[in-house]
């Protein structure tokens, strides 16, 4: 049986037989993905989760912590305003030095035990965010006040984690699907991930509930332990709470690397199994069956891919055999040797 290329498959050829063409649309599609994640968790740190201007009434906001690498510069920034009271720091600049420096035992990690290509891209997506929120922190902050301003108008802290929860999932997401990270406790959490085949963002989520916790401790320090301002930031780590939440629900519906699915193919072709082997890099089981309604003898050819292969496979089972019934069935967890694209 003579097998049809997919769309993606010619595609692949052509790029095989352009090697120079190919290394420059990768690379550079993993640039701009870096450099739009950096950009969208910049823009959400400098607006939503800790804003330094003060509204145009002249109340101060409060902090929303950001969880990861990021929170733990934030912690640590609280750390060295509450040890040394008498230095004025600028809490934009101290932030991008400290996310900067910390991040580097990370990508050491990332080198040594998930792909070194990778680890570049991280290692420039951290350099990006430290650049724009910098950047962000200098300009007029005119429009900065009036955008805050509607927000704590209309949505206050609610708001705040909300758009600060999209602006950081959408940033780590874009990240991932590029196979680099923003960084950080990030790297952590996806480099366990790859290791139990499973999704990122639950792991992110336990790390960074430890850093809310510090984040309320130290908030509440440096406010001496004053009900309200306790009060306060109890409802600040609240907050943070469900902008983690947030974070990581975008997370897991953007980056669906480690997710995986069951496709169960009945057809009348025998060597259709041979065509999807020859396709993918996963084997398949096939029993045979009886057509209820037909009497006619059926094969029934049962593989599991990921999710990024789904529609690959459809193409594939579709283009050789039209007449074919197709269930895709997602799955919670696979056990057992099941191939993974390795991370570069």
């Amino acid at each position: 049986m003579k097998r049809k290329l997919s769309y993606r498959e010619r595609s692949e050829k052509w790029l095989r037989g352009h090697p120079y063409v190919s290394l420059v649309l990768d690379h550079g599609y993993t640039f701009l993905m870096s450099t739009i994640s950096a950009l969208c968790f910049a823009f959400g740190f400098v607006v939503f989760l800790d804003p330094t201007v003060q509204l145009a009434t002249g109340e101060t906001l409060h902090r929303i912590a950001s969880g990861g690498m990021s929170g733990v510069s934030q912690v640590l920034t609280l750390a060295f305003e509450l040890l040394f009271p008498s230095l004025e720091i600028n809490e934009s600049l101290a932030f991008s030095i400290l996310y900067f420096v910390l991040n580097v035992p990370i990508i050491i990690l990332a080198w040594f035990g998930i792909g070194k290509r990778f680890t570049v891209y991280t290692l420039l997506n951290v350099a990006s965010v430290s650049l724009f929120t910098s950047l962000l922190g200098m300009l007029p902050t005119d429009w900065l006040v009036s955008l805050i301003t509607m927000m704590n108008a209309n949505g206050g802290m609610l708001g705040r984690a909300l758009f600060a929860g999209v602006c950081t999932g959408l940033s780590t997401a874009l990240a991932f699907k590029a196979d680099l990270s923003p960084g950080g406790l990030d790297v952590i959490a996806y480099y366990i991930a790859l290791r139990k085949s499973t999704l990122a963002g639950k792991y992110s989520m336990i790390l960074n509930a430890v850093v809310a916790l510090c984040f309320f401790l130290l908030t509440s320090a440096q406010a001496n332990w004053v009900p309200d301002d306790v009060l306060n930031a109890f409802g600040s780590m609240f907050f943070t709470a469900l902008y983690i939440l947030v974070t990581k629900l975008v997370v897991d519906a953007i980056n669906v690397r480690n997710r995986k699915y069951k496709i169960e193919v009945v057809t009348d072709i025998a060597d259709l199994s041979t065509v999807l082997i020859d396709s993918l890099p996963h084997a398949a089981t096939v029993v045979t069956g009886k057509g209820a309604f037909s009497g006619k003898e059926k094969y029934i050819i049962t593989m599991v891919v990921s999710s990024f292969e789904v529609k690959e496979t459809v193409e594939v089972i579709r283009n050789n055999d039209p007449k074919s019934f197709v269930q895709v069935t997602p799955l919670l967890q696979v056990y057992g040797r099941f191939f993974v694209k390795p991370v570069k």
